[in-house]
């Protein structure tokens, strides 16, 4: 036990949280006591009360003669050296355990009220003396609620993930997101097709350069799409492809199975980041580790409290204005309303706690997302029958919701389309959805449904409503991590979600055809191997207007047999410090760090 564990114990055992301001902290003790407190020996209880007079925490009065009492004096109030103790944990990045301190005692919530606001101060931008060379380094500091699975691309599934790891790593070409909405170069500065679509070759840039300083080519491609489509979560995204080879050093040609126009837009996903063959393949274990890649950012530190990133000096497409990143991670079951407003502007996830600043800019905007019920029907139970799913969704009060919980619009499919966000016809109909019930023959029987703890707002709202009819929501929160395991959503009668579309198309085919995704492990093998061959034929069809038309049948299909409950497209409000300038928030809901540049007094570090 450490020494500020044992004057916590101590306060706790003899002083009244309730005392005055100024009070003199004493108490009568004998050593026997003190033996049963610390679970010690009274030669082991001298040596802590000794520790404790040379931190200055106490001041022992021994006592003189038989039968006289010793004494404490305690010289530090309660609540002030519980918030010191945080404080000091989360100096050196024990985030999970100052929190667990802090919230032994409901009546401690004034000083978590203030280690939060002392917290909100440690994060944004900083200026920071360069331990390696003379003048300082750009900081931004960032707090986030959960830790990344994996950095590994083939391996993705969460949007964090996916935004780190395009940090690190580059793509053959990205997705731009402005008006017009086009592919463009990254580490490929050129691309073609032949007439049908089925074979493309990607020009590579001269002179890319991983952080290990090795230049990348055409070896390093092949190497990472083969690895891609063999032994990974995301081989659907080069599903069409029969095989690739490096025709130079800076040419890569891609030979596919079928017609694929979607082909540059799937290769800008962040699952489709090239890695470096050597590495990868000299220790795979030893890479994941602390990976490298050719992004604008190095990773230089990886553990479970703090995620470390440098800028990369060289990078092709122009260095990164701020020196370094650092992302700490905040445990995940923190309460909303403690949350931190720096957090905001990379999660999008949380509620943001309370109003900003007056000269705080705000990004508002509703997001490429959608929240959802996901039903599993490969699963006995009420769920099966059609007429159960219809009812559950009569009774979803959308509007209600929004204005209960949630910030947005009400959500009729994946996207939230103009048309839809105008559209007044959201039905719910109480009375309809009893008469579904009884048609379904509904027993009773709860409902199993799992989620995270971001989502709690949604799932009580969400088992009041079916409470209502009579339908018993059982609601299971497991860790983001959990959520995303095979097994936990083959178990659920239900899982409420909140899906990020970063690319439309692409986003959407990930989530009807990613293999060990629970939405695709919920749907009967029927629909899947319906959904499979629409896919098919979006890839094989060149025009957009056609390939809509083709997701549009799918989705209709969905609704139809009610596959999923949609509920909100969320409000995306991101507010931003009036220091921060080029920030923008991208298709995954974060801001890329290479962007974004800061503004302060000069900086007073020694030369």
């Amino acid at each position: 036990m450490l020494t500020e564990e044992r004057y916590l114990a101590l306060l706790n055992e003899y002083i009244a949280r309730d005392i005055p301001a100024g009070s003199v902290m004493d108490k009568e003790v004998t050593l026997n006591e003190l033996t049963k407190l610390f679970h010690c020996t009274e030669r082991n209880v001298k040596l802590i009360v000794r520790k404790l007079e040379e931190e200055e925490l106490i001041v022992w009065h021994p006592g003189r003669g038989r039968g006289n009492r010793s004494r404490i004096e305690f010289r530090v109030p309660r609540d002030e050296f519980l918030l010191q103790y945080a404080q000091r944990l989360a100096d050196k990045g024990e985030y999970r355990t100052a929190f667990e301190v802090l919230n032994q005692y409901e009546e401690d919530q004034v000083v978590l009220d203030q280690f939060m606001k002392w917290l909100n101060g440690q994060f944004g931008y900083s200026e920071e003396e360069n331990s390696n060379s003379a003048g300082c380094i750009d900081l931004f500091r960032l707090p986030v609620y959960r830790a990344p699975l994996t950095l590994d691309p083939a391996n993705l599934f969460h949007s964090f993930d996916a935004h780190l790891t395009r940090q690190i790593f580059d793509r053959l070409v990205q997705y731009e997101s402005d008006e017009n909405s086009k592919v463009v170069p990254m580490l490929a500065h050129h691309w073609e097709s032949n007439d049908d679509g089925t074979q493309w070759v990607f020009h590579l840039r001269k002179g890319v350069r991983f952080h290990h300083k090795r230049e990348l080519t055409a070896h390093d491609v092949v190497f990472t799409f083969n690895r891609l489509r063999n032994r990974s979560m995301n081989e659907w995204l080069l599903f069409t492809m029969d095989r690739v080879e490096a025709l130079n050093p800076i040419t890569v040609k891609i030979v596919l199975k079928q017609p694929n126009w979607l082909l540059p837009r799937m290769l800008c996903s962040a699952c489709a980041a090239i890695l470096p063959a050597d590495l990868v393949s000299e220790d795979e274990e030893k890479f994941w580790r602390m990976p490298i890649g050719t992004g604008a950012f190095r990773l230089t530190h990886w553990s479970s409290n703090l995620i470390n990133l440098s800028v990369n000096t060289e990078y092709f497409l122009g260095r990164a204005y701020l020196d370094a990143v650092n992302i700490v991670i905040l445990p995940e079951e923190i309460p909303g309303s403690s949350r931190l407003r720096w957090e905001k502007l990379i999660d999008n996830e949380a509620r943001f706690p309370s109003k900003p600043e007056k000269d705080w800019n705000q990004i508002e905007s509703f997001g490429k997302n959608c929240s959802l019920i996901s039903w599993n029907r490969n699963k006995p139970g009420p769920q099966q029958s059609l007429s159960f799913r219809q009812a559950v969704n009569l009774i979803i009060d959308r509007r209600q919701l929004i204005q209960d919980v949630e910030r947005g619009a009400p959500a009729r499919g994946f996207l939230p389309r103009e048309e839809r966000l105008a559209s007044s016809a959201f039905r719910y109909d109480r009375d309809a959805a009893l008469q579904l019930l009884q048609e379904s023959g509904y027993d009773g029987t709860p409902l199993d449904l799992i989620t995270t703890l971001h989502q709690s707002e949604d799932a009580s709202w969400f088992a009041e409503q079916c409470a209502s009819v009579g339908i018993n929501v059982r609601i299971n929160y497991v860790t983001v991590s959990e959520c995303s395991d095979e097994g936990i959503g083959a178990e659920a009668d239900c899982i409420l979600t909140c899906l990020a579309f970063a690319d439309d198309e692409v986003c959407q085919l990930e989530t009807y055809l990613q293999s060990q995704s629970f939405i695709y492990n919920h749907m009967e093998h029927n629909l899947r191997r319906w959904i499979f061959g629409i896919a098919k034929e979006i890839l094989a069809t060149a025009s957009i207007e056609a390939r809509s038309a083709l997701f549009q049948q799918i989705e209709f299909r969905l609704q139809d047999e009610a596959q999923f409950l949609f509920l909100v497209h969320r409000k995306i409000n991101t507010y931003v410090h009036p220091s921060i300038r080029g920030i923008g928030i991208n298709r995954l809901g974060w801001m890329d760090f290479k962007d974004i540049w800061l503004t302060s007094p000069i900086c007073d570090c020694d030369e």
